[in-house]
């Protein structure tokens, strides 16, 4: 290791929001992942069952969503601008169908899934970039606290 010269005070400042916007969007964007996972594992065991009739779609960049109205089975929940998510990969140019069976509405009656949706990957993406967060903060931090002390460089 070489010797350098203490952080200044903007440098640890600098460090420091360095350190709290990798906490911020690391662990804000695996909770909303984690989040995602979770509402799906829900709303597969314990939603409305019935049919989505699609509208619309909802292009990403690298697939789309159909957007569509929600009707119970039984006839008794009724939904509009019901987002869909499943396993299958929607094309731009790929044609609307009909109606699709068997899905399940979300408790927040904005988004339904099909029974083939993997709620596990979601979770799983969402707990490795809360992981990945905590390790880059926790680095920047001792990297701040080395600097602090000792005056020695990285």
């Amino acid at each position: 290791m070489s010797t350098g010269r203490p952080l200044r005070t903007r440098e640890r400042v600098i460090v420091g929001l360095g350190i709290a916007f990798a906490l911020l969007v690391t662990l804000g964007g695996g909770l909303g992942l984690a989040a995602e996972g979770f509402e799906g594992r829900t709303a597969l065991r314990e939603g409305p069952v019935g049919t989505l009739a699609p509208t619309d779609r909802q292009c990403g960049k690298e697939s789309c969503d159909w957007i569509g109205t929600f009707t119970s089975t039984d006839g008794t929940v009724t939904a509009r601008d019901i987002e869909l998510r499943d396993e299958i990969k929607v094309r731009r140019d790929d044609p609307m169908p009909g109606a699709i069976d068997g899905v399940r509405l979300a408790e927040d009656a904005g988004t339904a899934y099909t029974s083939d949706y993997g709620w596990r990957a979601p979770v799983a993406k969402g707990a490795a970039l809360g992981v990945v967060g905590l390790a880059v903060a926790t680095g920047l931090g001792l990297m701040l606290r080395r600097r602090r002390g000792t005056g020695e460089s990285l």
